[in-house]
């Protein structure tokens, strides 16, 4: 047996490790309490995730905890304690998470790369996304939810079937046989897009159709405000004064959202396209949407375009013909000026957030040449973009 301990987010976290029984309990309780003592004020979370076996003695500790601190709680718990919990009644008494399986990517097949995770095909029938946050599964759950959610109002979409542990964080298991990504597709030949940049569209069309709940999901009207409301305070006070009042005039709506909206976020199985990554999920006009496709696209990677290689594996010059053939697909013209317009307005919601995002972050290393960038283009659009709304 041993008690080992670690903080995070002034959770203390205790792991017992081995068998718990009447021979060691009493020096297990006593390690438990010297740590407890030694952190004090802090809300304990029992790690069981390399406890073996806990016998009636090792119970009693668990009573003597719960009385000091009624919300302890359980983790990691195997199968084989969790039938000593729930046989004994500790189930009704604490909360108790069981263990989740366990999986590693060693020798599986990268799929793509997005901001909270990677993807990659862990087999012939699924698809393992692991979490760069050690401690994803508040937002693994929230993106399960709306994945499911999503799924009601009839978004093609493929649900996570499972939580999994991958080395010291988290992941989640999708059933998607054979599928590949509209990344893969464009990589396999840069050089014809017209079916990948359909799919593509097909899909964000059918996002766009759908309506949601006022209140269901994150209103991205107000979220582009506190961008606003953040960047103005290190542009021209007329420049901030007109972001604002653009982001304002436009509309409340419940238009479906993807908040993250890029290739590597849609797969292809047997013809038909299929969404994932759901944890961006959020409502408004559609102008938002695209502000994020045109980061995705251009801007996140327009002062260094290896980035784009990086992330999705095709060359700033392909990302570019892609952003360029979808925005005509999804608008149903071939009309420049008017998609040059439409481009320039998703331009200003594409390079508020981007503004933010480096002001936020002034110590990573093209952080300053970000900011220059995003000033010079915001200066630029706002003398020429007088709404945010299109047809």
């Amino acid at each position: 047996m041993d008690v080992t301990y670690r903080i995070d987010k002034n959770i203390l976290y205790i792991a017992v490790e081995g068998r718990v029984d009447a021979s060691n309990a009493a020096a297990a309780e006593e390690a438990i309490y010297d740590i407890k003592r030694n952190n004090p004020n802090k809300h304990t979370v029992l790690d069981a995730d390399d406890l073996e076996y806990i016998s009636s003695a090792g119970l009693r500790i668990l009573l003597r905890l719960r009385k000091d601190e009624p919300k302890l709680a359980l983790i990691n718990v195997s199968r084989e304690v969790f039938s000593i919990l729930e046989m004994t009644g500790f189930t009704d008494m604490l909360t108790v998470e069981r263990a989740y399986p366990k999986m590693n990517v060693e020798g599986c097949k990268f799929i793509a790369k997005g901001a909270n995770g990677a993807v990659y095909r862990y087999d012939n029938e699924t698809i393992l996304k692991v979490y760069f946050n050690k401690d994803a599964l508040p937002e693994i759950k929230q993106e399960r939810e709306n994945a499911r959610r999503a799924f009601i109002l009839g978004v093609n979409t493929a649900i996570p079937c499972g939580i999994v542990r991958v080395g010291e964080g988290y992941g989640t298991v999708t059933e998607l046989l054979s599928a590949e990504s509209i990344t893969q597709l464009i990589c396999k030949d840069p050089e014809n897009i017209d079916v990948p940049v359909r799919y593509y569209v097909d899909m964000l069309r059918s996002i766009h159709s759908i309506n949601v709940d006022e209140g269901e999901l994150p209103d991205m009207r107000e979220i582009a405000l506190g961008w606003a409301d953040f960047v103005s305070a290190h542009i021209p006070k007329e420049q901030g004064d007109k972001l604002r009042a653009l982001i304002e005039a436009v509309p409340k709506q419940n238009t479906l959202l993807h908040g993250d909206y890029h290739t590597n976020n849609v797969m292809v199985q047997s013809g038909e396209p299929l969404l994932i990554d759901m944890d961006t999920l959020c409502i408004g006009h559609p102008v938002f949407e695209l502000g994020s496709v045109f980061n995705a696209f251009l801007g996140y990677s327009e002062l260094d375009h290896s980035n784009m290689i990086e992330f999705f594996g095709y060359t700033y010059e392909t990302a570019e013909k892609v952003w360029n053939a979808a925005l005509k697909l999804y608008l149903g013209t071939d009309d420049e000026v008017v998609c040059q317009s439409v481009k320039e307005k998703a331009m200003v919601i594409g390079y508020t957030r981007m503004l933010r995002r480096a002001l936020r972050r002034p110590n990573e290393a093209d952080s300053p040449a970000k900011i220059a960038r995003c000033k010079q283009m915001l200066e630029y659009l706002l003398g020429r973009v007088d709404t945010l709304l299109f047809d």
